[in-house]
């Protein structure tokens, strides 16, 4: 589900806020679990640029996000998803840069992987929303700077964690799983996507400076666990589980999008740019003036 937060009535006493949430009519069983949870709710579509004005009318903070995958999700395409994601990351900077309340604006993002890695490796969902960074800092976007707040590794959620199931092998007595890089390779993790929420709510209760190092760069807030090697962070899933041993075995990257289909050659292109980039590029910002913050130091 495409969707935005909306945030109202900062202070620093946490209980005057007042959070807003924007929803579009097909999604309005989740919103109302929101709305139970003394949630104000209001209309809003990330392909409607009015509507998403008037849905952020008065507030003083936003914590915008498109979803990838969603529209992905109909098959349609990398290369159409990738417009999407631009369309609705520029129709929802265009929305809040006419709010005259605002104070903040955060955008959920995510490293420049052609860029990062000068053309080797494209990440669709990655470089979308780099698209939509370059695009938030041009004076047409109607922005002065923005805060980028960048969610970089693997999430805890259903869809990644199918791709990255390991397979158990009896003759071996281990599982193993599949993966189109070196096991060696580094991968950052996210835990679970509360991590994200929790940085936010710390950011608008304790900002950090408000100036960039150019006249156009961005400030984003690196948002991580932190960075380990592929074949330690499956090793230790394992050992938690209490399943044993787990072995990652390198694999061709059409091999990998046999086996999990389309989601296979995003997600393995994604860990190739991790390979391909390695730390601490993979998660850089490409920008001229730009400032990256780790999320553990603030």
């Amino acid at each position: 589900m495409a969707w935005i937060i909306r945030l109202a009535g900062i202070s620093t006493d946490y209980a005057d806020q007042v959070l807003h949430a924007a929803h579009r009519l097909d999604f309005y069983a989740k919103a109302s679990a929101l709305a139970a949870r003394g949630i104000e709710i209001v209309s809003a579509d990330l392909d409607d640029e009015e509507r998403l004005a008037r849905a952020f009318a008065d507030a003083d903070a936003f914590f915008a996000v498109t979803d990838f995958y969603e529209p992905f999700a109909t098959g349609v395409g990398a290369e159409k998803v990738t417009q999407i994601e631009y369309t609705r990351g520029g129709n929802a900077a265009r929305a809040a840069a006419r709010t005259a309340t605002l104070q903040v604006y955060f955008w959920s993002t995510l490293p420049a992987a052609r860029e990062l890695t000068r053309g080797e490796v494209s990440v669709p969902r990655f470089d979308a929303k780099g698209e939509i960074d370059a695009y938030i800092k041009q004076a047409e976007s109607g922005f002065e700077y923005e805060d980028g707040v960048s969610p970089d590794g693997v999430l805890c959620v259903e869809l990644w964690v199918s791709l990255f199931t390991p397979l158990h092998s009896k003759p071996a007595q281990q599982w193993i799983l599949p993966l189109p890089v070196r096991a060696s390779s580094y991968l950052l993790s996210l835990s679970s996507v509360d991590t994200i929420g929790i940085i936010v709510s710390g950011l608008l209760q304790n900002p950090y400076p408000k100036t960039a190092s150019g006249p156009r760069g961005g400030r984003y807030v690196h948002v991580t666990t932190g960075k380990y090697q592929i074949q330690e962070y499956f090793s230790k899933w394992v050992e938690i589980a209490g399943k044993g041993k787990l072995q990652v075995l390198s694999v061709r990257s059409e091999q990998f999008e046999a086996l999990h289909g389309m989601c296979g050659t995003e997600l393995g292109l994604m860990v190739k740019f991790w390979e391909v980039a390695g730390a601490p590029r993979m998660w850089g910002a490409v920008g001229d003036g730009d400032v990256i913050v780790d999320s553990r130091d603030l």
